[in-house]
């Protein structure tokens, strides 16, 4: 139990997880599922184009992923989702601080654009609101931390 890096292997059960996530706490209609999905698949694409040029995690439970970040450029938070069985369990604290851990030697700042749902989250971590949140599916708020 704990966090690791993702192996391409994962890539499958990682985005059952997303989309789980998506669908209990992010947005209720289907087409706002599939395009929010397709952002994610998007951002594991780029990854999985460049490996080195990122952080990706994921917080196991008894073998199965319950949690998964991916930081793009060591600055970008481009996804954070827990399993939502597991949320408010610490799952996305712990994925969020091994990220900053391992983003520290290559940038001063992990920038987010949140949904409205985890607003809370990422200000009880200590995050700061930069700018309005857009209208868009699950909201969109923009949030920076600074890592040094």
């Amino acid at each position: 139990m704990g966090v690791e890096a993702v192996q391409l292997s994962d890539l499958s059960e990682i985005r059952s997880v997303v989309a789980a996530a998506i669908r209990a706490r992010v947005v209720d209609s289907e087409p706002d599922v599939q395009s929010l999905l397709a952002g994610v698949d998007a951002s594991i694409h780029r990854w999985q184009l460049d490996r080195a040029q990122g952080v990706h995690l994921k917080y196991t439970v008894d073998r199965q992923i319950a949690g998964v970040a991916l930081v793009r450029n060591f600055w970008n938070l481009a996804m954070l989702f827990v399993a939502p069985a597991y949320q408010r369990q610490g799952i996305g604290r712990a994925l969020v601080e091994a990220a900053v851990l391992e983003c520290k030697p290559h940038s001063v700042m992990l920038k987010v654009n949140s949904s409205t749902f985890a607003v809370g989250f990422y200000l009880s971590l200590g995050f700061r609101q930069v700018g309005p949140g857009l209208d868009r599916p699950g909201g969109c708020v923009p949030f920076e931390y600074p890592i040094a």
